[in-house]
């Protein structure tokens, strides 16, 4: 209390020597905690002067300081989970066309609009379903879904706005590292972190070897993050109604939240690895000659 009564006593000092209605920060940068506490004038139309005018009053507040989110970008940067190579993945080298095309506008119009999605907690579903794409005569597989989540990881890093990009695989692995004595992080550490990043990228969900444990520590991270309305942002080969299918006991519930937080990209067509593929192979025969 001493410490705030001596904060709100510098600023009213620098209030009486300015202009009444102005609005100060005690620093241009906070002193490390994060904060900064300022005052400022408000009008309460509830109490007037003698001329019937509202009375002003100081309101202190506290702001979040501009270093906060660089700290918290430091710890988590969404490149810094990918290979070096897929960091190359980005939205300006990507090689659109006709069938990829409005993937990349979805994609690119969620970047472009990520301060109000991240006011609104949206979600991004990535899918491309096997069953869905064999109907059509279509792949599911190497339609280029991680490769757009890595042009979003890698925008999100340029912008140095904090995210984490992880497998699921690597989710499921970090938290039964802590299973060893010798760990340095706890469980609830490592699902703290998962819970509270503003953004997290998961890619490839769906696909683990799942027992009730591995469900249970799944719905605890997405149902946490849809609660305190962090952006989530998933690719994988299952449809929303399918979910249920691969995990028994939470996968209705699950799938639920996605259809309710989500904007769907469906992600089916030819399988780009095959061209890919046939593109290095042909390279390989011109080296070899």
């Amino acid at each position: 209390m001493e410490g705030m009564a001596k904060i709100l006593d510098q600023l009213k000092q620098k209030i009486e020597n300015s202009k009444a209605g102005s609005h100060l920060s005690l620093v241009e940068c906070c002193d490390g905690s994060g904060l900064i506490h300022t005052l400022r004038w408000v009008e309460d139309p509830e109490y007037l002067d003698k001329n019937g005018n509202p009375i002003k009053e100081q309101v202190a507040k506290i702001e979040y300081c501009k270093c906060r989110d660089e700290k918290v970008f430091a710890k988590n940067n969404a490149s810094a989970g990918m290979k070096e190579s897929e960091r190359e993945h980005t939205f300006e080298t990507a090689q659109i066309d006709s069938e990829n095309q409005r993937h990349f506008k979805t994609a690119t119009e969620f970047i472009e609009n990520i301060a109000k999605h991240r006011e609104l907690g949206s979600w991004l579903y990535i899918f491309g379903d096997e069953t869905r794409a064999r109907d059509k005569g279509l792949e599911a597989y190497g339609t280029g879904k991680t490769y757009l989540m890595h042009c979003i990881g890698n925008a999100l890093t340029k912008m140095r706005i904090p995210a984490i990009y992880v497998t699921e695989d690597k989710l499921f692995q970090d938290i039964k590292d802590t299973y060893d004595r010798e760990s340095a992080e706890s469980e609830s550490d490592v699902l703290r972190r998962y819970y509270n990043v503003p953004i997290l990228l998961i890619d490839d969900l769906f696909s683990a070897q799942y027992k009730e444990w591995a469900e249970s520590k799944l719905y605890g991270i997405l149902n946490t993050r849809k609660g305190d309305n962090k952006i989530t942002i998933i690719t994988t080969n299952y449809a929303p109604n399918r979910i249920r299918e691969r995990l028994p006991i939470n996968g209705a519930k699950i799938a639920s939240r996605i259809m309710e937080e989500s904007i769907l990209i469906e992600m089916i067509g030819k399988d780009r690895r095959v061209k890919e593929g046939a593109r290095k192979s042909e390279k390989r025969r011109e080296w070899s000659k």
